[in-house]
């Protein structure tokens, strides 16, 4: 077998968790298109991994076609100003643990999220010298395996593994033919894997 070269992480339910924020987002901009409707921090766990577009169309149903697009927008910003601000928690031991994986593997992100998510994320924990590459589903509406692909296309990547919480992050990963790690600790349940972490340091066993 070869030597794995690399690791790609999801983020949210992976890095950091960031509910609380992106679900005060949502919220604010519920009410400024003149609706009074509650999106939970444990809403937005229980969506977190899907893609916007679907979970624009299967959780905000109750907004209008005519004022969809207004919220969007509304949102895109709200998120992105809230996260510079009140950012989000890491889960215990990432930054630690990020540093010594840095020292043997090349570290990517691909993740579901809008675009500027992911530099949010790593300028807030000045993360960024970190990762070398990072794709999102906000930068050209591609799906999560597709993402990965991309990843380990244009970094010559020879034995990446992918990290994630979600069966969504499972079945790109599987699509994309990447080997895959269940964070268990995260946001979602997955009951078939091969290798699976209990904390975001196991990996250093791996």
């Amino acid at each position: 077998m070869k030597e794995r070269d690399s690791i790609i992480f999801d983020l949210d339910g992976t890095l950091w968790n960031s509910s609380e924020t992106v679900s005060k987002a949502f919220n604010d901009s519920i009410k400024q298109i003149g609706f009074d409707i509650n999106i939970t921090a444990q809403k937005v766990r229980d969506f977190s991994g899907m893609k916007m577009d679907d979970i624009f169309a299967q959780y905000f149903s109750f907004i209008p076609n005519e004022k969809l697009q207004e919220f969007e927008k509304i949102y895109a910003k709200k998120e992105s100003d809230y996260l510079k601000k009140l950012g989000g928690e890491l889960f215990p031991n990432v930054k630690e643990t990020l540093e010594k994986l840095n020292e043997n593997y090349r570290l990517f992100i691909v993740s579901n999220c809008m675009k500027g998510y992911i530099e949010n994320f790593l300028e807030f924990f000045s993360f960024n010298s970190f990762f070398e590459d990072i794709e999102c589903y906000g930068n050209a509406g591609l799906p999560k395996d597709v993402n990965i692909k991309l990843i380990v296309e244009r970094n010559k990547l020879q034995n990446p593994v992918y990290v994630g919480d979600t069966i969504w992050d499972k079945e790109a990963s599987d699509k994309a033919g990447v080997d895959f790690i269940y964070a268990s600790y995260g946001f979602g349940t997955i009951e078939n894997y091969e290798s699976k972490i209990d904390s975001f340091e196991d990996l250093l066993k791996f």
